[in-house]
């Protein structure tokens, strides 16, 4: 068959190879000017390998996955572990019950998981939260954190990834993936991603396309702008990013650090760290979430609400209409993958 993969990102990239390795004849088109769309790898001024859209640790346990992405790189085997900073002390992240201790009102914190609903209360993500970890806990990393990433109250945001996201933890483990194979591409993910589609048509600069000239189109570009926002724009949230050379770093194990309590960034990122970079410099990035212009700040993350979902479920109806579109990806699906 002939496929055209709109968007040459990690999703889209990885079809392309896949079906080509089909014996199906694979094109591409990416908007961008670039190669990887939001998971490139980049070099910083003082040398470091970083990526300018935001940390990305390689994580699973599937053999079949590890066995066909590291024929493009080998990974430096990184261990991802974050941290996160309340009250001016570093906790693990995801929290475990022996760090609790560390809080002062771990008495009534204690008293509030002992109390917890058997079942959890999905009326919207801030009932599902105060559900899993109780009312102290929630104001401390979750609401604060939450309103920033998102722009809105908890209580308008659906509860259905409340379970899947967020964790405590019975035992000390502080590995953010537990028991998984991880870690980052030694020659980044730009390197890793031209490897992948070096043999496959490629245009860059460009979003035009047409149907019918392609059997299948697999689409990882944003559902709304493939069907001229027909029933309107789905929002999204993005981030806008700052850096710093050499600051204090609050402890080696972590690559990220949540900043849950701070008034305009959600977490810093240490390349230094989590590229396993042999350097007397690090290079921190610090991010902040601002709501998505397509047009300036690049859409990456799905506003999850009932409306929100709404919206794209028409899309979604309207695109299985076509006889040969496929949508593909966070963009795509609207869903936070």
């Amino acid at each position: 068959m002939k496929i055209l993969i709109i968007g040459a990102g990690l999703s889209g990239s990885t079809i392309a190879r896949l079906l080509k390795e089909k014996n199906h004849e694979v094109y591409m088109i990416e908007k961008k000017n670039w190669v990887g769309g939001l998971c490139i790898t980049k070099i910083s001024p003082n040398g470091l390998k970083y990526e300018p859209f935001g940390a990305r640790t390689f994580h699973t346990n599937n053999p079949k996955i590890i066995k066909f992405i590291t024929r493009f790189d080998s990974f430096n085997d990184n261990v991802h572990r974050k941290g996160m900073i309340i009250n001016g002390k570093l906790f693990p992240y995801p929290l475990t019950i022996n760090a609790l201790n560390n809080f002062e009102e771990k008495e009534q914190i204690f008293h509030e998981l002992r109390n917890r609903p058997k079942v959890i209360d999905k009326t919207n993500f801030e009932t599902a939260c105060i559900s899993i970890f109780g009312k102290i806990l929630y104001e401390y990393f979750i609401k604060n954190y939450t309103i920033k990433m998102w722009g809105l109250d908890p209580k308008q945001l659906t509860a259905e990834w409340a379970p899947k996201r967020l964790e405590l933890r019975e035992s000390n483990d502080n590995r953010l993936f537990k028991g998984q194979w991880q870690g980052l591409p030694k020659n980044g993910y730009t390197h890793l991603i031209e490897n992948m589609i070096k043999d496959i048509p490629l245009k860059l600069n460009t979003s035009e396309f047409e149907p019918e000239d392609y059997d299948v189109v697999i689409s990882s570009a944003p559902l709304d702008e493939i069907l001229n926002f027909k029933f309107g724009k789905l929002p999204y949230r993005s981030l806008k990013f700052h850096y710093v050379e050499d600051e204090f770093w609050e402890k080696n194990d972590y690559g990220t650090i949540n900043l849950p309590q701070h008034p305009r960034y959600i977490r810093k990122c240490n390349f230094k760290i989590l590229h396993k970079q042999d350097s007397e410099h690090n290079w921190i990035q610090y991010q902040e979430p601002i709501a998505a212009n397509k047009s300036k700040n690049v859409p990456m993350y799905p506003i999850n609400t009932k409306e929100n979902n709404e919206i794209f479920y028409k899309y979604l109806k309207e695109i299985c209409k076509t006889k040969n579109i496929c949508p593909i990806g966070r963009l795509g699906l609207y869903k936070y993958l």
